[in-house]
């Protein structure tokens, strides 16, 4: 019960003092006034962006290629292997006919 107390404390509501207004245009009249990016920023932000994204899919390229010559050399390999394993049966099987 304790805590509730409490908030409704916190969160009872309170009408601002007199000078609040005064108090709060005088703080927005001496905040600094931010200006918007120049425009060569955001073209300079663009073209960076562009190039960033041309240098990536150059760069996902050249891995799709590497990945693709790998499976083709494991390919290779494994057709290699199942070759030299159908070469000895069939000279085992010509040796044992000469024979």
């Amino acid at each position: 019960m304790d805590l509730e107390d409490q908030l409704r404390s916190a969160l009872k509501r309170e009408d601002p003092s007199p000078d609040f207004a005064e108090r709060v245009l005088a703080r927005v009249s001496a905040a600094p006034v931010r200006r918007a990016p120049r425009p060569w920023i955001r073209w300079l932000a663009a073209v960076a962006a562009a190039l960033l994204l041309a240098a990536g899919s150059l760069e996902y390229r050249h891995y799709r290629g590497e990945r693709a010559k790998d499976q083709v050399l494991l390919a290779v390999r494994i057709a290699g292997g199942k070759l030299a394993k159908a070469q000895k049966k069939v000279h085992r099987l010509a040796h044992r006919s000469n024979s």
